[in-house]
């Protein structure tokens, strides 16, 4: 098989979600932009096992789900799962912020994955629970960077 014939026959999956960040893009990013941090986004454990958080790091989610970071900038970082569910089918991420002027910025995560061996039911059901899981840990980091960081004295009544 030539490599035409077999790029002809891919079909990649692509899970985008952005949403508007009332928070500076330098706060916003200290406190999401950690790659170690997935998880208390998404509602599971999750820690750094090797690495200092830069390209190259490999990160724990959930119990057994290792993703590696093979990209970054200033404000994104993108990674790949090597071992977990999603591994086999190339599935890789996308965090990033865009700045939308002093006072505001915009998330984007955005996943994809080689769908081209799931069936028409797979497909479909995959791509449900991907879309739901992110547009959830989305705003999940939008209400954590746009919490206050002063902290109300107590009523002292």
């Amino acid at each position: 098989m030539n490599e035409m014939s077999v790029a002809d026959n891919l079909d990649f999956a692509i899970v985008a979600h952005s949403v508007d960040v009332n928070r500076p893009i330098d706060e916003t990013w200290c406190k999401v932009g950690d790659f170690a941090d997935a998880g208390r986004f998404l509602n599971v454990p999750s820690k750094l096992v090797s690495g200092n958080g830069q390209i190259g790091s490999v990160r724990i989610v959930g119990d057994s789900i290792l993703e590696v970071m093979v990209g970054s900038s200033r404000y994104s970082y993108t990674y790949a799962q090597v071992h977990g569910p999603m591994a086999a089918l190339w599935y890789h991420g996308c965090l990033k912020l865009s700045s939308l002027g002093p006072k505001s910025c915009r998330l984007t995560y955005t996943l994809i994955y080689d769908q081209t061996t799931l069936d028409g039911a797979r497909r479909s059901s995959e791509f449900e629970r991907i879309t739901l899981r992110f547009q959830s840990a989305a705003q999940t980091m939008k209400v954590a960077a746009e919490a206050s960081r002063e902290h109300k004295p107590k009523d002292s009544s």
